[in-house]
């Protein structure tokens, strides 16, 4: 009840988040990172209430939910590790393409600044007004353009020289300010992989502790079902033993009531009886050959046939009165399907008449008796009452 009171709340909090990212929305549009980290600070809610869960009173439907919960918390978190380890990979790459720029650059403005001490102190030594008057003093005019010309080259070159050393000192503070940059992005990435990596292992852990709680709960759960089933088993052979227990007895009171001989007057005028006894088991002689020669063929395949056949209206009766009850209504009137087990009404029973028989041993359809007459009782002239796999008569009832 807990697990689903909190999330409850989480849902009325993730409705709330989106309604009041609609309102943002409205007036500014957030950024892809805002989302990403809303996103994520949802997933890690949610995880937090699915190991909330008590598994103890939770379900498995309510168990494995909570399980995938986290799980996918710990599948973001672990992207996240990864996304903020490439960044620290690249920033740290970054570093390095830029130190080493910054490193050609500084050895260029090393290299300009020993051309610009030679240019100074080849100016010191020759400046340019002495080779003026010395192309004037000469008087060599015809070679003067020659000398001028001499004299523009070496201003240009001067010239080139420092505007490439003012660029290549631009280039340097630049290349400087990236490589701080990059630094800097390099330093909080590995901060943020430090943070990163402890999510991923407190949403490890989480996942760990839930899945411990998950397997004692499924292991008390195997271990109730193992209980729920002995005790079923013991339920079913204690059932199975009285049900043979009181067929024995039944036995018992028709051997008794068997024990007479002759013709037997049927109700409803329904004319009387010849019984006879087949194997121990007292029917109609109509029925004495097809039984005798179906109990011999069973004999031969390993099963062995006993029971009850004829039952008088006494004691017809008798076991109305015991399965249904002892009203008059109960015994004469109350449909056979309301008693327990089903009880034909006296003087409708197969067994008043000899035709049905209630063989031993055949109180489930898993025993060897009900199966051996399910495949082969048909051949012999005897159906079985569905509802009832010891009982087998001429006509199925």
């Amino acid at each position: 009840m807990r697990y689903w009171l909190e999330r409850t709340r989480w849902a009325a909090a993730v409705l709330a988040t989106l309604m009041a990212v609609s309102t943002v929305t409205a007036g500014a549009e957030q950024s892809d990172a805002d989302l990403r980290a809303e996103r994520e600070r949802l997933q890690a809610e949610q995880a937090a209430v699915a190991s909330n869960i008590d598994v103890t009173q939770a379900d498995l439907e309510q168990i494995t939910t909570a399980l995938a919960e986290i799980d996918a918390n710990v599948r973001l978190q672990e992207s996240q590790l990864e996304q903020a380890e490439a960044a620290v990979a690249a920033a740290e790459a970054e570093v390095v393409r830029s130190q080493e720029a910054q490193a050609a650059t500084e050895a260029e403005v090393e290299e300009l600044r020993q051309t610009m001490a030679t240019i100074a102190v080849d100016a010191y030594v020759s400046p340019p007004q002495t080779d003026t008057l010395q192309v004037m003093l000469d008087g060599d005019l015809g070679s003067a353009p020659e000398r001028q010309a001499l004299l523009d080259i070496r201003a240009s070159d001067t010239s080139d020289v420092l505007e490439r050393f003012r660029a290549a000192q631009e280039d340097l503070a630049i290349q400087a300010e990236n490589a701080r940059q990059a630094e800097q992005r390099a330093r909080e990435g590995r901060e943020e992989v430090e943070r990163r990596l402890g999510e991923v292992q407190a949403a490890r852990q989480q996942q760990s502790e839930l899945a411990a709680q998950a397997n004692l709960r499924l292991h008390e759960m195997r271990s109730q079902l193992a209980d729920l089933e002995s005790s079923r088993s013991q339920i079913d052979s204690e059932l199975q033993r009285r049900e043979e227990a009181r067929l024995a007895e039944l036995q018992r009171q028709l051997d008794e009531a068997n024990a007479r001989r002759g013709p037997v007057e049927l109700p409803n005028g329904g004319g009387s009886a010849n019984l006879v006894r087949v194997r121990g088991i007292v029917v109609d002689a109509s029925i004495a050959d097809q039984l005798a020669a179906m109990i011999d063929a069973a004999a031969a395949d390993g099963i062995t046939l006993t029971g009850g056949g004829y039952r008088d209206s006494s004691s017809q009766i008798a076991l109305r009165r015991a399965h249904c009850g002892t009203s008059q209504y109960a015994i004469y009137q109350m449909p056979s399907s309301q008693c327990r087990p089903p009880t034909a009404v006296p003087g409708t029973s197969n067994h008043e008449r000899g035709l049905a028989i209630d063989f031993n041993n055949c109180s489930t359809r898993s025993t060897a008796c009900y199966q051996w007459l399910a495949a082969n009782a048909s051949s012999y002239g005897f159906r079985n009452l569905p509802s009832e796999p010891w009982h087998w008569s001429v006509n199925g009832q």
